[in-house]
């Protein structure tokens, strides 16, 4: 049975109109896709909506990475699927390839991006990993070759999450429960923040300290009343007792408690599990928005923490009055 697909595209070199134009035009022709859901209206078999549901097209500046980039073009497709996420990202990954795209520096400038962004109800790896339908790999469950969806790090992207609300703003994230169109509200609701979680307290407390010192970004304890008033964006190296308790935290009133809008995720990696190694996360443990940190280049998480503040509010404009840019 068909399930459904969400995936996103992104561009700063060349054409870029015409660069994502063509790969969205490729997807379409990949043979990934399945017919749309047809239905009897009288005697006639109408088609509920057009097998690739692209949102509009957005200009976004550049996150992270070298300085002196160009703008990106964003967009979000949607499409039903029988084909396993790693067979969807296989095709995402030849088209990048013969579109030109090349893999040098993280963060840099690109003819194409193209991810996988959601895949059905897939959290995290499990004892099924590789088959079909399920969760899809190019190697053995647990190696660093196993694709694992969620995107680990789209939950921070106000430049996928606003155009997949075009498309896709009752699809679930399986991992915390929440659509789309709550996920992006919620990061809007309030200032960008984040909270580490996992790994150690030292090591949580010393990346709190090299954002401040670097990036300017306040650190607070979220469990002050009144910490965060007035700022702008800031990082705590433990999130609020509030937010542990799993059976309540969904009934929390913000205004008593300093909230993040995500939870950082540290995860340990090897050199293989590392960029540009197909994405990994796991099921949340909580009922909170989380953000995947691979933390053995320290000076890259600090980096990318950065960015996904920034990546939070950045401005978003869109280009198109639809999704008919194709």
């Amino acid at each position: 049975m068909p399930i459904q697909c969400l995936i996103s595209f992104g561009s700063n070199l060349g054409d870029r109109r015409e660069v994502i134009a063509e790969a969205a035009r490729r997807v379409a022709d990949s043979g990934v896709i399945e017919a749309p859901c047809q239905r009897h209206v009288g005697d006639a078999l109408v088609s509920s909506s057009a097998p690739l549901r692209t949102s509009r097209l957005f200009e976004t500046p550049p996150i992270g990475g070298p300085g002196g980039q160009s703008p990106f073009l964003n967009a979000v497709a949607a499409f039903a699927t029988e084909a396993s996420a790693a067979e969807v990202l296989d095709v995402l990954q030849r088209l990048e390839l013969d579109l030109g795209r090349e893999r040098i520096v993280r963060w840099g400038a690109r003819v194409i991006d193209l991810d996988v962004v959601l895949h059905g109800k897939l959290a995290g790896p499990s004892a099924t990993a590789g088959r079909r339908g399920l969760i899809g790999g190019r190697g053995p469950a647990g190696s660093s070759k196993a694709l694992v969806v969620p995107h680990p790090r789209y939950t921070a992207r106000r430049f996928v999450l606003e155009p997949a609300c075009d498309v896709a703003a009752d699809f679930c994230d399986p991992r915390f429960g929440w659509t789309l169109k709550d996920l992006r509200d919620h990061i809007a609701l309030d200032v960008p923040s984040i909270a580490l979680v996992g790994g150690d307290a030292e090591l949580r407390q010393s990346i709190c300290q090299r954002l401040s010192e670097e990036h300017g970004i306040t650190v607070i304890d979220p469990d002050r009343p009144g910490s965060a008033k007035g700022l702008k964006q800031w990082v705590a190296a433990d999130p609020p007792m509030v937010l542990r308790d799993t059976q309540e935290c969904l009934a929390v009133n913000a205004e008593q408690h300093c909230l993040p809008r995500l939870l950082a995720r540290i995860q340990h990696t090897t050199e293989k599990e590392r960029w540009p190694a197909p994405h990994q996360i796991w099921p949340a443990g909580w009922k909170w928005p989380e953000y995947r940190l691979e933390v053995e280049d320290l000076d890259w998480a600090i980096g990318e923490l950065a960015s996904a503040i920034d990546a939070m509010r950045c401005e978003i404009h869109p280009v198109t009055e639809n999704g008919q840019w194709w």
